[in-house]
């Protein structure tokens, strides 16, 4: 635990990290190229800020997914000294990031539709053992300007979940996956809690 992170390690029982990484890999064909959101709600692809493949119908694990955070928001909320706040709603997406793909420093809250984002979510769910290197979730915090001297750096280590507030800026450092293949993905089930 840090003072802007939270992070719980064996976070599902094995048998549901099992059913996460088995609905993640028999939805390939539904991944798409990813977008970056501007401050006008309008998505558009920006493969020199991100890279990866996003899943959006992730309601088959919806239910398992928010309802395990929904019962530690709690405990994570003292944890990183927030206020309590009525829940609006959960945006779920999974994430596959193979060879080469990133995630530059960026918010996860700002004007539109992500306005009211407040807290944020990601957890890691791979194939073991992790057959990429890379992945780092590097945090900065609640500022601009800030260099890799100040952040805080996060491996991807399975069954794991990291909780920070939306606000704060983060990126995702490069994958490396000599193999290529879908399944050898950094898988992650990202998620935002709204106010």
């Amino acid at each position: 635990m840090t003072d802007n992170m939270l992070l719980l390690e064996e976070f599902f029982a094995p048998a549901e990290l099992n059913t996460l990484w088995t609905f993640a890999m028999s939805r390939q064909a539904d991944f798409v190229a990813s977008e970056v959101t501007s401050d006008h709600d309008q998505s558009r692809r920006d493969e020199d800020f991100r890279r990866s493949w996003v899943l959006f119908d992730v309601t088959d694990v919806y239910p398992l997914v928010t309802e395990r955070v929904l019962g530690v928001l709690p405990r994570v909320l003292a944890r990183l000294d927030l206020a309590p706040f009525t829940v609006r709603e959960i945006e779920l997406q999974v994430t596959a990031s193979n060879d080469g793909q990133w995630f530059r420093a960026h918010h996860d809250s700002g004007d539109g539709a992500v306005g009211t984002r407040e807290l944020t979510f990601v957890y890691y769910c791979h194939r073991e053992p992790r057959p990429f290197t890379g992945g780092e979730l590097r945090m900065y915090g609640p500022f601009d300007g800030a260099t890799p001297g100040d952040a805080q750096t996060i491996t991807p280590a399975q069954n794991s979940i990291v909780f920070f507030p939306s606000h704060y800026l983060h990126e995702v450092l490069p994958i490396f996956c000599t193999s290529g293949q879908f399944a050898d993905s950094r898988i992650t089930y990202n998620g935002w809690l709204h106010r």
